[in-house]
């Protein structure tokens, strides 16, 4: 997927991060058709942690802020694919293609960043079938966030 006006992807030396607006979301367990987005921070903060009950797995959850914002962090992995449940960059966007939510075999940290317009999601990825350790992984993008700011 190329970058957009509501996602971004960085890659730096093996590191991807992602950062995405979402337009509409897929809910697991969900009628399989898109839905606006919880318009609030903390709505969407909710919204993941009810992904618990449709094989998500969320831990080390923690608040902080980004650029004087409130964030609330989570890590999270799943068993089954959840194509779209943090959501896709435009609303016509086909979410086993396009859209993005938690992965077999990965391991995410998730930012919920309370920024202008809603809420912004920001994650990385770590295949756990290559990395046994993911902490290195994780401070690193956790320090990339105490970078952005906001205008």
């Amino acid at each position: 997927m190329s970058d957009t006006r509501t996602f971004l992807t960085w890659v730096k030396a093996g590191n991807k991060v992602r950062f995405l607006l979402p337009a509409v979301v897929y809910r697991p367990g969900g009628s399989g058709s898109p839905e606006k987005p919880a318009a609030t921070y903390q709505g969407y903060v909710a919204y993941l942690r009810e992904q618990a009950g449709y094989h998500a797995n969320w831990r080390d959850e923690k608040t902080t802020t980004v650029s004087g914002r409130a964030t609330t962090l989570l890590t999270g992995n799943t068993n089954e694919p959840m194509d779209g449940s943090f959501g896709c960059p435009t609303a016509k966007a086909d979410p086993g293609k396009d859209c993005f939510g938690l992965q077999p075999d990965y391991d995410f940290r998730v930012a919920v960043i309370d920024a202008p317009g809603g809420p912004l999601v920001a994650w990385t990825p770590v295949d756990t079938t290559q990395v046994v350790n993911t902490s290195p992984v994780f401070r690193r993008f956790e320090g990339m966030l105490q970078t952005l700011r906001f205008r």
